[in-house]
C-alpha cells in the first residue's frame, strides 16, 4: 500500500510533524524555494542550505530577512533558533535571501556565484528606487544590465524585446517619447559592449565607481 505524506498547515506553516517545519525563502531573481527544517535549526542552518542550492560558498557576506509584524525589514539572528524567531517577530514565515555585506572593491568576491549575487542585489534595489542615480547611470547600467542576462547585441534580430525588458527605477515617471529615447540609448549601450566578457559583478560596482 503507497505511503502518503500530508502535511497539516498549523499557524501560518507547513508542518511534517511536530519537528520539522517548511518555510519559504525569495530569492534575488524573484523565485521562491521551500526548505524543511527542523523546529530546532538555527537561521544560520537555513542560510546554509540555501547557498547550496545556490553553489554558495561565500555565504558570510549574505543573510536572511523577513517582514516584522510592523511591516519593518528585519534581519534573521543567525544563531538562534528559526521557528521561534519568526513566530515571535515575523508577520509571516517567508524570509528573503540577500546581501548583508558590501565590500569595497569587486576583487574581494572570490566565487563567479557571489558576484552573480551581487549583481541582482545591485539590479533589484537600483529598479526599487533603494539605490539613486542619475539618468546618465540608469542608461549605463541598463545596458550592462542587458548584456549580463542576454549576451551579445548581435544575438538579436532587433531590439523590440527591450521594450518588455524592464530597464528603469520603478518610480522614475517618464513620458512615452523619453522613454523611448531612453530605451534606444540603452540599445547602442547594449551594442557597445559586444564581445566583451564583463562580469555581472562590475555591473553592480560601477554604480560607485569600485574597481
Amino acid at each position: 500500500m503507497p505511503f502518503g505524506l500530508k502535511l497539516r498547515r498549523t499557524r501560518r506553516y507547513n508542518v511534517l510533524s511536530k519537528n520539522c517545519f517548511v518555510t519559504r525563502i525569495r530569492l534575488l531573481d524573484s523565485s521562491v524555494i521551500e526548505c524543511t527544517l527542523s523546529v530546532e535549526s538555527t537561521g544560520q542552518e537555513c542560510l546554509e542550505a540555501v547557498a547550496q542550492r545556490l553553489e554558495l560558498r561565500e555565504t558570510h557576506y549574505f543573510g536572511l530577512w523577513f517582514l516584522s509584524k510592523s511591516q519593518q525589514a528585519r534581519w534573521v539572528e543567525l544563531e538562534k533558533p528559526l521557528k521561534k524567531h519568526l513566530d515571535k517577530f515575523a508577520n509571516e514565515p517567508l524570509l528573503f535571501f540577500g546581501v548583508m555585506f558590501y565590500v569595497p572593491n569587486v576583487s574581494w568576491l572570490q566565487q563567479e556565484a557571489t558576484r552573480y549575487q551581487y549583481y541582482l542585489q545591485v539590479k533589484k534595489d537600483v529598479l526599487e528606487g533603494r539605490l539613486r542615480c542619475t539618468l546618465e547611470q540608469v542608461v549605463r547600467l541598463a545596458g550592462l544590465a542587458v548584456q549580463a542576462d542576454f549576451g551579445d547585441y548581435n544575438h538579436f534580430d532587433s531590439q523590440d524585446f527591450l521594450r518588455e525588458y524592464v530597464l528603469f527605477p520603478m518610480d522614475l515617471a517618464l513620458e512615452e517619447a523619453v522613454l523611448e529615447e531612453l530605451t534606444q540609448k540603452v540599445a547602442q549601450e547594449h551594442k557597445a559592449h559586444r564581445t566583451i566578457m564583463e562580469t555581472v559583478c562590475t555591473w553592480a560596482f560601477s554604480l560607485w565607481g569600485f574597481s
